[in-house]
């Protein structure tokens, strides 16, 4: 993957996309290419309360998912704590070092786990004005994280978010 190739091909993504759908094959195909199986791309907030005007788009396992949202667990989650302590991308695994986890945290990435979501790596989007999110890529439980892949899981992840951003902003809720 050439740098170049790839920042075309983000910069078409953020232009060129007209709905979620698109969105989502667009942001799994760049996943798969970084050598992840799973991406995420989300306000951090409980969609059960605010409901569709909250972005939320993955391919994540659909148990976990819906355990995810039942259990609110989008204003908990410590991953989310950690992307409003740094700008750049971070590896799950270094969580304990940018906040204190908790015995609820440790049980939550565990269940995540259980359900399929093994290591990843989050890209913080905090946009001034607007509530916290993030772009994050994973791969599935007892796989490894893509050796170097960190700046390239930033770029993606920042104009992953950005274009979902332009979709849900543009029509005041979930895109078709």
């Amino acid at each position: 993957m050439g740098i170049e190739n790839l920042a075309t091909r983000l910069m078409l993504l953020v232009e060129d996309v007209t709905n979620s759908d698109d969105l989502m094959l667009a942001i799994a195909g760049m996943a798969r290419e970084l050598g992840f199986h799973y991406f995420a791309i989300s306000h951090h907030i409980d969609t059960i309360s605010v409901g569709g005007d909250a972005i939320r788009l993955h391919n994540y396992p659909a148990r976990w998912a819906d355990y995810y949202e039942q259990h609110a667990l989008g204003g908990v989650d410590p991953v989310h704590r950690a992307s409003q302590k740094t700008s750049l991308a971070f590896c799950w695994s270094r969580l304990s070092d940018m906040i204190a986890l908790t015995p609820f945290d440790n049980r939550m990435l565990a269940l995540g786990g259980e359900h399929g979501i093994g290591d990843g790596i989050t890209v913080p989007a905090n946009v001034p004005g607007e509530a916290g999110g993030s772009c994050t890529f994973a791969v599935a439980t007892g796989g490894r994280l893509p050796r170097g892949i960190l700046p390239f899981a930033q770029l993606v992840g920042d104009f992953a978010f950005e274009a979902a951003r332009r979709l849900w902003t543009v029509r005041g809720s979930r895109p078709d």
